[in-house]
């Protein structure tokens, strides 16, 4: 539909803004942290996400190309639509939306309104996918989510994919590295790693 918008803030209530675009005002939805740093009667230029449905015609608004990657990443996962997905960033932001995914934190995503323990687990593990998957959108989300995820390291995947939190897989991983020989497989050391974690 249209990328973005630029005019001025002509009224804004909780939630969303009125942008006025040479004399046309936009109703747009906004994250809470975005709401707060827009002023009425300030200029503004928002990244925009139109949601068409037969019903109903709404633009969604962000700052950055981030918490637009986010939205959208989230509307792609079952039981996800834009009130949570724009509840998500109200609630947690990028950076804290992007720990708890790292980190296997669902009951911090379970502080998001409308957002159980079985949505926010499945959250956790369908955008931990996408991100694996989608070399862009982590590089967007920061170089440091790649290297988290351990794109590129299947034994830090699979120890993941088996429960371990991220940090957890990582100092197992080096862990049985250090311990290993040099050309042992992944599969020994995923399991010389599990080993290491159960005598803890």
């Amino acid at each position: 539909m249209f990328a973005f918008l630029r005019g001025t803030i002509a009224d804004k209530t909780p939630g969303e803004v009125v942008l006025d675009v040479n004399g046309v005002g936009y109703q747009v939805f906004v994250p809470d942290r975005v709401w707060e740093r827009l002023n009425v009667e300030s200029p503004a230029e928002l990244l925009t996400y139109c949601h068409i449905r037969e019903d109903s015609f709404q633009i969604f608004g962000f700052q950055r190309q981030e918490e637009k990657a986010i939205f959208q990443l989230l509307l792609g996962i079952s039981g996800v639509g834009p009130k949570v997905a724009l509840a998500v960033l109200s609630t947690l932001g990028v950076a804290d939306f992007r720990r708890a995914v790292l980190e296997n934190d669902v009951t911090a995503i379970t502080r998001v309104s409308g957002v159980g323990k079985k949505g926010a687990q499945r959250i956790v593990l369908e955008t931990k996918s996408k991100l694996g998957q989608d070399t862009e959108l982590s590089a967007l989300l920061g170089d440091e989510a790649g290297v988290d995820l351990g794109a590129g390291d299947d034994v830090i995947a699979a120890l993941c994919a088996l429960g371990c939190t991220m940090g957890e897989a990582q100092r197992a991983a080096k862990k049985a590295r250090d311990a290993s020989d040099p050309n042992a497989s992944d599969e020994e050391l995923v399991k010389l790693a599990l080993r290491s974690m159960a005598k803890v």
